[in-house]
């Protein structure tokens, strides 16, 4: 194996004059689940496809699993799992014909197997079902099925939790841990930042066609400017007067004993509040500065004019 599953150098794909991806440049990791995050019409979904071999590059240079996705498309078919948006099955087949008739594009599946995978993501008491009666959890648990046939070293998730709900996702992201603690690589594109939390090794955002940074979510926290939940505790006559050096803007508000505020220099304020009680002789009993959120990293990111990267080999 690689020890990278992906590996795009400079990708570009057009669509006459518009520039879908442009000078694109990713890898993946081998046995990781890598999170692939962007607004939309950022190319995500062109970037799958040019992933998979269902589309071919205008420039560049994509590797996956090692192979050219369309000049080596046999060798390289067999090894990956896809779950797409929607899947387009006729919702009048019963989901054991959807699962065993599949079978038939991996040569080495057996009807045993078909079973076992249907148990594993709980299609078994399902199996005679018409897939329009399945709620959307279950329909997507049939996509997610298919995907594991043939143990696939790679699997390619797009927005696969997308409509469920709680519960179901959860469900789904069990199934997507398992796979990557079986040795599967995992390419997951998703709007909800909570499950690439959950979920990635690393994660990649991907805007206007590039991407734009890469690297752990606490490396992409630590590379942006973005606000930071800090909190003291103190002994109460002294807490008023901590709290009125703090800058304008600052949101300050006490909860459960805890002065609480939102600061892009968290340091800075800090400073000014020891300060003080150095000059009062209070003292602080605690204090914490909490990594910013996933969600203002990411709008820091999507919403920067600047290019930034953040990559970790």
């Amino acid at each position: 194996m690689p020890d990278y599953a992906i590996e795009a150098e400079g990708v570009s794909v057009k669509y006459g004059d518009f520039s879908a991806l442009n000078d694109l440049t990713f890898r993946a990791e081998t046995g990781k689940i890598i999170g692939l995050l962007g607004p939309n019409g950022a190319g995500k979904s062109t970037f799958v496809d040019v992933v998979t071999g269902a589309r071919r590059v205008a420039g560049g240079r994509i590797r996956t699993l090692g192979f050219d996705p369309i000049a080596d498309a046999r060798q390289l078919r067999p090894n990956i799992g896809i779950v797409l948006q929607s899947a387009g099955f006729p919702t009048g087949m019963k989901v054991k014909d959807i699962l065993f008739s599949w079978r038939r594009y991996i040569p080495s599946m057996t009807k045993q197997d078909v079973q076992e995978i249907a148990k594993r993501v709980n299609l078994s008491y399902l199996m005679d079902r018409p897939l329009s009666s399945l709620s959307g959890g279950e329909s997507r648990r049939v996509d997610i099925a298919i995907a594991l046939y043939g143990d696939p070293k790679l699997i390619v998730l797009d927005e696969p939790t997308t409509g469920l709900d709680p519960i179901s996702r959860e469900n789904v992201w069990d199934i997507i841990r398992q796979q990557r603690d079986s040795g599967s690589t995992v390419l997951l594109t998703t709007h909800y930042l909570d499950e690439v939390e959950a979920l990635s090794d690393s994660v990649s955002v991907i805007n206007h066609g590039h991407i734009t940074a890469s690297g752990t979510v606490d490396e992409l926290a630590a590379s942006v400017p973005a606000p930071r939940l800090s909190s003291i505790t103190a002994a109460p006559e002294i807490m008023d007067g901590l709290g009125k050096i703090l800058p304008a803007g600052r949101g300050a508000v006490y909860r459960q004993g805890r002065l609480e505020w939102q600061s892009d220099n968290p340091a800075e304020d800090l400073a000014a509040m020891y300060r003080m009680c150095f000059e009062r002789q209070w003292e602080l009993r605690d204090v914490r500065v909490e990594k910013p959120s996933l969600k203002a990293v990411y709008s820091s990111l999507v919403e920067s004019k600047a290019a930034l990267a953040v990559t970790k080999d």
